[in-house]
């Protein structure tokens, strides 16, 4: 699609290609220069790509343009330079395009990037829930949305609990008899409020909580981009180029031993400043990568190692409110 009426402050390309965002018209593909001069507020800021949703979602589409027609290296180049993590950049893009708020009200659009992508990932059906029961609103923070999300998904499964029993027959019964006995047993299980299901193994609930984990992994990732995200665009340059990060997202997504490294040559050698001011956003971390890993054996190693901070600087060097932190966040979010 194709359209020659520039948007409002925008310079016209030479080259005119169109995203059509759900709230905009036709907007044309920007120049890095134009791009640039949308994201005055510092990398980190809350108002980075906009103080309203109406803003947001005019940079979201603007980016999804220049995503369809810069070429890679210029892409690259301009989230280096500009402090856009490649990963902002891909939400950014998946709002533009989605046809998910299409559906909603604009004045009950948040003006939050990351609010926005929590809205754009729900399946319609729990957008239509989510709607119905005021979740939605103008002032709903990512946090809110993906909590609710969490909540709703772990209700549409139906199951608290699963008792494994095994039924031995002392006495060889026939078909009939077996099946008199399974309705008496079901009968018995629905006056406890329980479901007997006849058959080998279990229920199947890995894809469940796969879905459930990866919306806390999201919601941990919001939580640390509020934690250090400033520190980290405050960060001298000479520290980001020695552990090649460009924002906190890089940090965030990189390794544990990056994450530790960068605030601890930032503060100093002594390590109780590091637990001191970074304790909770190295909880929030390992929580973030128990929550993102499909391997049982990497999940209780992570487990393990959050035990053992506890026990080392919660405990033994007495890090004010650290055990307490770090105990909340492992069972808010590292169940097994």
């Amino acid at each position: 699609m194709s359209c020659a009426v520039p948007a409002r402050g925008l310079t016209q390309s030479p080259r005119v290609t169109v995203i059509c965002c759900c709230y905009y018209a036709c907007l044309p593909v920007p120049t890095p220069v134009v791009l640039k001069d949308r994201l005055q507020s510092a990398a980190g800021s809350k108002d980075r790509f906009g103080a309203t949703a109406s803003e947001v979602l005019e940079t979201a589409a603007l980016i999804a343009a220049a995503d369809q027609e810069w070429d890679k290296a210029n892409i690259a180049a301009f989230q280096k330079k500009q402090e856009v993590h490649q990963k902002v950049w891909g939400k950014l893009v998946s709002i533009a395009k989605s046809t998910n708020l299409s559906s909603l009200p604009p004045e009950d659009l948040p003006a939050s990037y990351s609010a926005l992508y929590a809205l754009v990932v729900m399946t319609p059906q729990e957008l239509k829930a989510a709607g119905a029961e005021g979740v939605i609103r103008f002032n709903a923070s990512s946090r809110s949305i993906l909590e609710w999300t969490k909540a709703y998904r772990l209700k549409g499964t139906g199951i608290e609990q699963e008792v494994p029993l095994t039924l031995v027959l002392r006495q060889e019964m026939t078909a009939e008899q077996q099946q008199d006995l399974m309705e008496a047993l079901t009968g018995l299980a629905d006056q406890y409020g329980a479901d007997l299901l006849e058959g080998k193994g279990g229920v199947k609930q890995a894809s469940i909580k796969t879905d459930l984990r990866k919306v806390l992994a999201q919601q941990l990732e919001e939580d640390l981009m509020q934690e250090i995200g400033t520190v980290v665009a405050n960060a001298p340059e000479d520290l980001k180029g020695k552990f090649k990060v460009q924002s906190a997202l890089d940090l965030i997504s990189g390794t544990r031993e990056q994450f530790t490294g960068f605030f601890q040559v930032l503060e100093g050698k002594e390590k109780e400043v590091f637990w001191q001011k970074y304790g909770r956003a190295y909880c929030l971390k390992i929580a973030r990568d128990f929550n993102l890993t499909e391997s049982r054996a990497e999940r209780y190693q992570l487990r393990k190692r959050l035990d053992m901070a506890i026990e080392r600087w919660g405990i033994e060097c007495s890090i004010e409110e650290f055990k307490e932190i770090a105990e909340e966040i492992k069972a808010t979010f590292m169940r097994r």
